[in-house]
């Protein structure tokens, strides 16, 4: 029967890393620290005149601009045409009057002087043959004056008849073809506006999106400008930190510590030593006893 002993020790390993390595990053650290805490909000660069100028533009052209306007216009002008009632063609005394021939009255008295005159003629010769005959005077004289002057009478009478009817029936005929030509002209004046207005409107809108366009160009002009501005607000922002990732890259990779000391226990069985010491120098020794026995004590060393 034997018994073992154990016993335990301890070793120390340093491990340092170079001190310029190690000064560099401490440098790198506290420029970190100094740009974080100086660094501000991140800033926006606002619109410029550019892109405020289109902008006005289009709202100017949505609020009323001139193509609006036209717009407007040519919607109370069909709104105009669109309520245009024809003139009727009917009968108008005073139209009809302002068409009467104004010789007429001269025409018929000059007719009915002519008349007379030959009424007059036949008279006088109806007397000088009843003076011939000897009979001027008498009562077939007087009949057949009366009778000739019907018979002129009733010719007068049908020549103003149909003077006057003639007249009549041509400023008639005269103030129909005036009323039928004002109402062809109103409403060719009215087709002529609807047209206009037509295209008045479509002027109107083409100005209008020309105006839209025109503004959303200058928006676009002033957005580059303004993304411009940014990436450089942003550049001088960063400025900074790029300096830190150069310096940080120079130095390589991070270090995994800034030096130190560590302490790792060692254990010792006594006993299984001894026994290992002794099988090894009973084996080297030819299974001698006293091989194994210097085997054990050698072990203690």
């Amino acid at each position: 029967m034997s018994k073992g002993g154990g016993g335990s020790g301890s070793s120390t390993v340093t491990q340092e890393i170079d001190p310029d390595v190690k000064a560099g990053y401490l440098t790198n650290l506290d420029y970190a620290r100094d740009v974080s805490n100086n660094m501000g909000a991140r800033e926006f660069a606002g619109f410029n005149p550019q892109y405020n100028s289109g902008e006005n533009q289009i709202m100017a052209a949505a609020q009323g601009g001139q193509g609006m306007q036209n717009v407007d216009a040519a919607a109370n002008l069909t709104r105009a045409g669109a309520g245009y009632a024809p003139q009727q063609i009917g009968f108008d005394q005073g139209m009809v009057d302002s068409y009467m021939n104004p010789y007429t009255d001269a025409v018929i008295n000059t007719g009915l002087s002519d008349l007379e005159k030959s009424r007059q003629g036949a008279v006088q010769q109806m007397g000088q043959r009843a003076t011939a005959a000897k009979a001027f005077g008498g009562s077939r004289q007087g009949v057949a004056e009366a009778l000739t002057n019907q018979q002129y009478g009733t010719q007068a009478g049908n020549m103003i008849a149909n003077l006057r009817s003639q007249g009549y029936t041509q400023a008639l005929n005269a103030a129909q073809q005036q009323q039928s030509a004002n109402q062809a002209a109103g409403m060719q004046g009215a087709q002529f506006r609807m047209g206009a207005a037509q295209q008045l409107g479509q002027m109107g809108q083409a100005q209008t999106a020309g105006q839209y366009q025109g503004g959303q160009a200058m928006m676009g002009l002033g957005q580059a400008r303004q993304g411009q501005e940014q990436q450089r607000m942003d550049a001088q922002r960063n400025l900074n930190l790029e300096r830190l990732g150069l310096m940080q890259g120079a130095l390589g990779l991070r270090p995994a510590n800034l030096g130190g000391s560590t302490t790792e226990p060692m254990y010792q069985n006594t006993g299984a030593n001894m026994m290992g010491g002794a099988l090894a120098g009973y084996r080297m020794f030819g299974h001698s006893p006293w091989g194994a026995a210097g085997g054990a004590l050698l072990s203690l060393l």
